[in-house]
Formats: C-alpha cells, structure tokens, sequence
C-alpha cells in the first residue's frame, strides 16, 4: 500500500512538472522594431499622428524555430514597448507631454498598443510605455501590421527628432501540436 502511494505521489508531481515544462515551452518572446520620426517645428500642446513604416510580421520560417506554426498561435500581449531617441545625439524625450501608440492591419480596426501620459521634463533618451491588456493575435498573424503614435508635446522641436520603436510580445502557441 505505501508503495502504492509513493508511485502515484511520484507520477503526479512528475506530471505536473512535465506539463508546467510544456506550457513554459508554449510560450515565446517575438521582438519588433521600426523608425518613426517626429518632425521639427510642431505646434505643443495639440496632439499629431506619426505613422511608421508597416512592420512585416514572423513568418512560418520565423515560427519553425520555435518548433510551431503562425497558425497554431493561441494568443499574443504585448509585454513591453520602448521609445528611443536615435537622432540628434543627446536628445531626450523632454519635449513630449503625452504620447499612445496604435496597432492596426489591413483588415482589423486600430487599438491601442500602450500609452505614456504626463511625461516629465526629466525624461531621458529612452522612455518605456504602458502596455495595454489587449489580446494581439489578429494584429501578429496578419501579414503586417501599423503603429501610429499619437503625440503631444509641451515644447517646440527645433530639429527632427528620430525615434526607434521597440515592441516584445509575448507568444503562446501550440508547439508540435500540443
């Protein structure tokens, strides 16, 4: 009887391992990156739109080194989105007052991405936004997606300034076929 026990006790923390192993194996991290630029001589105080080049999503190339499919994609959040200031050197983010990013496709209406409000002039060349709880996966399975960032500045931008874009999302999929 005490073997018994000790076998089931063992084949269930052995399964629950395995399974929280798998899930683990289920999910992924996919980086994004693209350019946007926030032109010199904008007004403040009144939001305007910068749009980026469409980001080209993973292909099924891309998803074969996680051992799955675009298809097999069960659902994908945003985990961090980060602006860096790229051109001039020494710029900072100082001049921005509010700023939200938008995603959309071709054939799905724009949300939100994540979002940055009240933004101190002590903002440095790299600012970190908030993500949304949005669920993405219509957005990261399309062919390609569009970002826009809706800005508000509290200062007048005398030179163009060059921003890189840097979203991670999380992925979870079934992976060969579980």
């Amino acid at each position: 009887m005490k073997t018994a026990i000790s076998f089931f006790t063992i084949l269930l923390l052995v399964t629950e391992f395995s399974c929280k192993k798998i899930a683990d194996v289920t999910k992924f991290n996919l980086p994004y990156h693209t350019e946007a630029t926030i032109e010199a001589g904008v007004a403040t105080l009144l939001p305007f739109d910068i749009r980026t080049p469409e980001v080209t999503t993973a292909t099924d190339a891309d998803y074969k080194g996680y051992k799955t499919q675009r298809r097999l994609v069960q659902s994908v959040k945003l985990n961090s989105l980060r602006l860096t200031v790229l051109r001039p050197d020494g710029r900072s983010f100082d001049f921005l007052k509010k700023i939200e990013v938008y995603i959309s496709a071709d054939e799905h209406e724009e949300i939100l991405l994540a979002h940055k409000d009240n933004i101190a002039d002590t903002a440095g060349s790299q600012l970190d936004l908030e993500p949304t709880e949005e669920e993405l996966k219509k957005y990261l399975t399309s062919d390609q997606f569009n970002l826009r960032l809706k800005v508000t500045t509290d200062k007048v931008v005398n030179q163009d300034v060059d921003v890189k874009v840097s979203a991670n999302f999380r992925i979870d999929a079934n992976v060969l076929g579980l």
